[in-house]
This record gives C-alpha cells, sequence and structure tokens, in this order.
C-alpha cells in the first residue's frame, strides 16, 4: 500500500497504524488496572502503577527531534521508527512477562509498564509525524477522527481479549500473547509504503546523518514556542488532562470496591463505550472541520466536568448496572469527541518543517498533565480524601482548560 496514492489509502493506512498504536494502551489501562483493583491494589498504587506508564508519553519532545532528525532512510521517512518500535515493544513484553508474574508490586508493574510504553510512545511520535507529512489541511478533522476511533476499537478490543485471557490463563500467558501480537505487527508493517519509491526493508539511507540538524530542530521549536498563541496552546494541553488523570486511576475503586461491580464486567463496559467513543470522535472531528474546534473543546470541557460533578453526588448509588454503564458511555463519549477536537487543533498549529517536534511538545504537555492527576489523586487518597471529593475536585479542575481555551479563541479573533 502507497500512502501517497490517495485519500482512502491516507486515511486507512493510518487508522491500522492508530489501531495497532491503541493495543497495548488495551491491556494496560483497562484490563490490567481493572484487574489489579480486584486484586486489593488502592487508589494510591494504581497511581504509582499508571504514572510509572504514562510517564514515556511525556518523553515524546525528547522523543520527536530525533524523529524528525532521522528520516533518510530508504524505506521512508518515518517507517522505520514505527517499525523499530513495534519490533522492540514486542521484545519487552516477552521479556516482562515473568518478571511481572512473579513480582506483583505496584514499583515493578509500573517499571515494567514503562518501558513498553516507552516503544508506544515513540509508534505514537513517528504515526503522528506520518499524518502532518501526508494529510492535506482540509481533511485533518474527520482523518483525526477516523484515527482516534480506529485507535480507540483497538484499545476495547485489546482489553475485553486481555480481561479474559488475564483471568483465564494469567497475566505471565497475556504478556507472551501480546508479544507475539506486536511481532506479527512489526512484519505487517514492512507492507506499508509512504511513496511508491520506498523499499520494503533497508538499513541504508538516502543520505548522510547530520545530528546538528537535531540542534537546529530545537532552535526552530523553541522560536515556534515563543509564539502568543502557542504560549496559549501548550497551557490548554498543561491544564486539559489533570482531571481525566485523576478520574482514570480512580474509576476502578469506583465501579469495584465502592459498588461491588466484576473487575471483567467493567473492563467489558468500559471497553464496549470506547466503541461509542469511536464513532463520537468522528463527529467530533467533523465538528471541528465545520465549525470549529474551539467550540467542541470548550462544550465537551464543560459536559464532562457536570458528570464528575453527578459522580461526587451519587458516588455509592451507580451499583445499578445500567445507571453505571451510562455513566461510563457519556465519559467515554465525551473524552473522544474532546480528543478529536484537540488532536485537529494541535496539529492544524503544527509546522511541517518540525510536525514530530511540535506536536510531540504538544502532547507531551498533555500526557504530563494526566500524570499531575494521577499523582494528585494518589497523594489525596494517602490522605484519606474521600472518593466523593476527589471528584468534586475532578469537577472544579475541569473548568481550568475552558478558560484557557477561551482565552485563546479571543487572542485569535483579535489578530
Amino acid at each position: 500500500m502507497y500512502l501517497s496514492n490517495s485519500r482512502f489509502k491516507r486515511r486507512a493506512g493510518l487508522s491500522v497504524l492508530y489501531f495497532i498504536q491503541g493495543i497495548p494502551q488495551g491491556l494496560i489501562y483497562f484490563a490490567l488496572l481493572d484487574w489489579l483493583t480486584s486484586v486489593g491494589f488502592g487508589i494510591s498504587d494504581i497511581a504509582i502503577v499508571m504514572s510509572l506508564a504514562s510517564l514515556p508519553w511525556a518523553f515524546k519532545i525528547l522523543i520527536g527531534p530525533f524523529v524528525d532528525t532521522l528520516k533518510s532512510s530508504k524505506m521512508g521517512k518515518r517507517k522505520p521508527w514505527i517499525f523499530f518500535s513495534l519490533f522492540a515493544s514486542s521484545l519487552i513484553f516477552f521479556i516482562s512477562s515473568n518478571y511481572i508474574s512473579n513480582e506483583l508490586s505496584a514499583l515493578s508493574i509500573g517499571l515494567c509498564l514503562f518501558t513498553v510504553i516507552l516503544f508506544t510512545s515513540i509508534l505514537d511520535v513517528a504515526t503522528d509525524a506520518l499524518a502532518i507529512d501526508t494529510l492535506s489541511k482540509d481533511e485533518r478533522g474527520i482523518s483525526n477522527g477516523l484515527m482516534w476511533a480506529s485507535r480507540t476499537i483497538g484499545v476495547s478490543s485489546a482489553a475485553v481479549f486481555a480481561s479474559f485471557t488475564i483471568n483465564k490463563i494469567g497475566l505471565k500467558e497475556t504478556f507472551l500473547f501480546f508479544g507475539f501480537l506486536n511481532l506479527f505487527f512489526s512484519l505487517f508493517i514492512l507492507l506499508i509504503r509512504e511513496n511508491k519509491s520506498d523499499r520494503l526493508l533497508s538499513l541504508k539511507s538516502t543520505k548522510k546523518i547530520k545530528f546538528s540538524f537535531y540542534k537546529k530542530t530545537i532552535f526552530d521549536l523553541y522560536n515556534i514556542s515563543k509564539a502568543p498563541v502557542f504560549i496559549l496552546l501548550m497551557g490548554f494541553c498543561l491544564l486539559s488532562n489533570i482531571s481525566f488523570g485523576m478520574h482514570y486511576v480512580s474509576i476502578s475503586n469506583l465501579f469495584i470496591v465502592s459498588n461491588n461491580w466484576d473487575n471483567s464486567n467493567l473492563t467489558e463496559i468500559r471497553s464496549f463505550g470506547l466503541y461509542i467513543g469511536a464513532a463520537v470522535a468522528i463527529f467530533g472531528g467533523y465538528l471541528s472541520d465545520r465549525i470549529s474546534p474551539y467550540r467542541v473543546i470548550i462544550v465537551s470541557q464543560i459536559m464532562i466536568a457536570f458528570v464528575f460533578l453527578l459522580i461526587a453526588f451519587f458516588e455509592t448509588n451507580i451499583s445499578n448496572f445500567y445507571i453505571g454503564s451510562l455513566i461510563i458511555f457519556i465519559i467515554s463519549a465525551l473524552g473522544s469527541f474532546l480528543m478529536a477536537a484537540s488532536l485537529s487543533l494541535c496539529m492544524g498549529l503544527s509546522k511541517t518543517t518540525v510536525a514530530a517536534s511540535q506536536f510531540a511538545l504538544l502532547m507531551s504537555i498533555r500526557h504530563f498533565s494526566r500524570i499531575v492527576g494521577e499523582w494528585s489523586a494518589g497523594i489525596l487518597d494517602y490522605n484519606d480524601v474521600s472518593l466523593s471529593n476527589l471528584y468534586f475536585i475532578m469537577f472544579l479542575i475541569s473548568f481550568l482548560p475552558v478558560i484557557t481555551i477561551y482565552k485563546m479563541k479571543h487572542f485569535i479573533d483579535k489578530t
């Protein structure tokens, strides 16, 4: 498949890559998270595991300049990075399978997951850069919706399968399976080419690698980042994921501990909610193209805040399967709606000269924001703050990115 051939092939190829990217995240952030809660891990333990697993996403700013510098392979600009990250992550799954099943502590599990997500973040940066390279301006919104939807489907299907295998055959066997799955995907990627002239597999470069370009990339990124609109955009990214980070480490305890749900049932419902989110992501991308990503972000963020407020008031009254499921579906839909618009906004303001680095900077800040939220929830739980109070704090924090994005839109309208 040549991605440069047609709009359909670009969207299909990028969607496949985003689907693959979601596979390990379904295992880690859904099935494993819910299972750990069921075997006695509290919010503070989950905060340690998830913050370590999330930390590599914040390193994307360091990864981006390397992806922009090392892009002279005869395989294409981004494909070598995609192939390398998948192959390396498969090896990590194989190596970790014994260790993680024998040493069931928050720190040891977190360190294993840190390594897996490190290579997944490299895949993410390379795929984002490929999208910026190949997508035209008028197709970014809907394409981002399709890509986010594909990633969501990958997360969901992996979560359901991983939940089944962890509960039925064990953690070690599940990690081994995911290792073989990533190995298969790394070989599959060899069949995708960015341009017709690219080779399927080659270790040679089209020109000599100059690491001085890395310094130039950092310098160009610094100059772009000084722009007032970009400073506001970074501020939005820094605030946008704090409440969600707090929610992600609390949701399993909310349902399993406070409302007596079974961990496998919770994973299945959360995974099904992602399918709803996938459809909504496409709609969010469409609206971002047709209306404005700013409006989509503001409306969805305010709605998310009030869902958190409802949870704060009715924390122990969502044991009802249908009511609890509805809450999960609403949060999933609003989160995907918000993400599609946020990606469209960040991608639209990224310059192609340093595409991977600039977009990676924004995504690093977003993931750092999530880590801040995860650690905040862990610290508050350690100091005996109740779950309902945690969700009330999430409600208040959810308004901070609304204020920032409103100021950003107002600034752009004036200029």
